[in-house]
């Protein structure tokens, strides 16, 4: 087990699982937890656009690190590419699966990136064929931005836009 002592009902976790193909993101409220298995409601992250990328060769040595070991430090690289998102409700097992705890607002932050299907509007930005297309979908962004209401969603949010050069 990750983290710090031990995972209670109640938490919140970051868990990554492995799949064939690539790493699954787990994040979630803890519901029961026992010596080995947690029951975890939240969302499930897949990478599908650092995979896409990784498949036609396209992928940088950090995201490819990303890819291979994601934690909630390092997890903003999947976040601002395309991802395929679900809700969660099952067991994680702490001894297979890398379960981190983390705080409520680490938890709400990731998951206001997900509801507010901030990745898909980051990876339009970035991924832009013209400077008009750019311009266009970072103004869909920005606007998406000053909507927010969470204080500390926003903060980070715009975080990423400046050191990412959006903004």
């Amino acid at each position: 087990m990750f983290g710090i002592g031990r995972i209670k009902p109640g938490d919140y976790v970051f868990t990554v699982r492995k799949e064939t193909d690539s790493r699954i993101i787990i994040i979630g409220r803890v519901q029961y937890a026992s010596k080995k298995i947690l029951t975890v409601i939240g969302s499930s992250i897949k990478p599908s656009g650092l995979l896409k990328r990784k498949l036609q060769g396209k992928i940088g040595k950090r995201s490819n690190e990303v890819l291979n070991d994601p934690d909630p430090d390092n997890c903003i690289f999947i976040l601002i590419d395309r991802i395929e998102s679900e809700n969660f409700s099952g067991q994680v097992n702490q001894e297979t699966d890398k379960v981190i705890w983390i705080n409520e607002k680490r938890y709400f932050i990731l998951d206001g990136w997900i509801k507010e299907n901030l990745s898909e509007m980051f990876a339009n930005v970035i991924s832009s064929y013209s400077e008009e297309e750019r311009d266009h979908f970072r103004s869909v962004l920005i606007e998406k931005m000053n909507s927010l209401y969470d204080k500390d969603l926003k903060d980070h949010v715009y975080a990423v836009v400046r050191s990412t050069r959006i903004l």
